[in-house]
């Protein structure tokens, strides 16, 4: 069968039918993945313990600075474009992938030198800037491009190999050669390669050559400009601080000891946000094909409040097994990390709520409305930090979790509002938004 046969039969089914599929083509991709990568935060754990447990949370936590940073808004508006375009994919890759390596060669060279300069404790500068060369890797990938084709097994099938990968060899060194903690970057390195290479080889290459011959060459008004992916990659960028300035901050103004604690509770926070970034993932190409006429948020109103009681209803079952959960994922050195999970797990019931707001800002195309949302939280989270860490150390970082989400809540539901009265036209149907999240 050919690939438009699939496009047409797939367009065919019904909506639901659709999202329940590209749902669980993520979540076995993507759960792979997570769960490959906190075997691979166990195994670190358990084999060199507590500090460099630490060490890698930074190590980490810089890496996806790293990757926003290669992105830049390129991800997203990669995806828009072949979404747009499903014709023209040969001239969306080459746009879009030209500049996501001169940014990889910058974003490398920045991510070692604050590995070995900035903020870190000597005990972690060494992995921090092998682990930020290892990156590099990401910029070669088009995961994004399948993304924006909603080939949703593709891309998470591309995450579940870097992942694997990265897992299988650290663990193979460790134990056959007994390599040490350096291992861990070569082996993420030679994961994005190897991954990238099967992403490309065995399907993205076959997509860029089947433009149409006769196809006219897109308009250069069709793709943005710097300014505009600018405007988009900071706002990713300052969404991403938003979720890991703590343990960087934590990385510098305390020890490793702190950090490595800090990260296991956080570990919890981020194995429940994961099963709802499916769904996010999932929505988004829907989303951004809405058009502006009939862009809505009184629909929301339902999967709001359904995010907002699910989220509450997790948070207080991690709460009640977090002691237990956490001294046998990661052994008992660890069970001091369960007191500060508790108050990262408030952020559950707000970070449901705010990923649904900031997906549909972003799907709508509206990057400096995303700006002061973040904006707004980031500098919140920033100031508590400063005042928090110094007088409680890591249980300070873990109360301003979700006392920083306050304000990044409400600007986010002022912000949305203003855009459905601007751009939503009075006696349109509702249903081209209530349907990817209610439906």
């Amino acid at each position: 069968m050919s690939q438009a046969d699939e496009d047409t039969r797939e367009s065919r089914k019904p909506f639901a039918a659709r999202l329940r599929y590209h749902i669980l083509a993520i979540a076995t991709g993507e759960g792979i993945a997570r769960l490959c990568n906190l075997l691979l935060v166990i195994f670190i754990s358990r084999t060199f313990g507590v500090r460099a447990a630490g060490a890698y949370a930074v190590a980490q936590a810089l890496s996806v600075y790293q990757m926003h940073g290669i992105d830049f808004g390129l991800r997203q508006t990669g995806a828009r474009l072949a979404a747009r375009h499903p014709q023209r994919i040969g001239q969306v890759v080459r746009f879009v992938q030209r500049r996501r390596i001169a940014l990889a060669v910058s974003v490398v060279a920045l991510g070692y030198l604050y590995g070995r300069a900035g903020p870190v404790q000597e005990d972690a500068r060494s992995i921090v800037s092998l682990y930020a060369i290892s990156i590099f890797g990401y910029g070669l990938s088009v995961d994004w491009l399948a993304w924006g084709m909603q080939r949703f097994a593709l891309m998470s099938g591309w995450r579940a190999l870097v992942s694997a990968i990265g897992l299988a060899v650290t663990v193979t060194c460790v134990v056959k050669l007994h390599a040490g903690l350096l291992i861990v970057p070569l082996a993420i390195g030679l994961a994005y390669l190897i991954a990238g290479s099967w992403l490309w080889i065995c399907w993205a290459r076959k997509v860029v050559g089947r433009d149409p011959a006769d196809a006219s060459d897109l308009q250069s008004s069709e793709f943005p400009d710097w300014k505009s992916i600018a405007v988009l990659g900071t706002a990713l960028l300052m969404y991403q601080a938003f979720y890991s300035i703590d343990t960087m901050m934590l990385g510098g103004m305390t020890d490793s000891m702190q950090t490595g604690l800090y990260s296991t509770a956080y570990r919890l926070l981020l194995l429940v946000l994961a099963v709802y970034y499916f769904v996010m993932q999932a929505v988004y190409p829907r989303l951004a094909a809405i058009p502006r006429g009939q862009r809505r948020v009184h629909p929301l109103r339902r999967p709001l409040l359904l995010a907002a009681a699910s989220g509450m209803a997790i948070a207080s079952l991690m709460w009640m097994v977090r002691t237990q959960l956490i001294g046998l994922l990661f052994g008992q050195a660890f069970v001091a990390s369960a007191a500060l999970a508790t108050p990262l797990l408030i952020a559950i019931p707000l970070d449901f709520v705010t990923s649904v707001l900031l997906t549909i800002l972003i799907a709508w195309d509206h990057p400096r409305r995303v700006i002061a949302a973040t904006g707004i939280a980031v500098a919140t989270n920033v100031v508590l930090n400063l005042f928090l860490i110094p007088r409680f150390g890591a249980m300070g970082a873990a109360y301003s979790t979700p006392l920083s989400y306050a304000p990044f809540l409400l600007v986010l539901v002022w912000q949305l509002r203003t855009v459905s009265r601007r751009e939503a036209m009075p006696g349109d149907a509702n249903e081209a938004i209530s349907s990817p999240l209610v439906t």
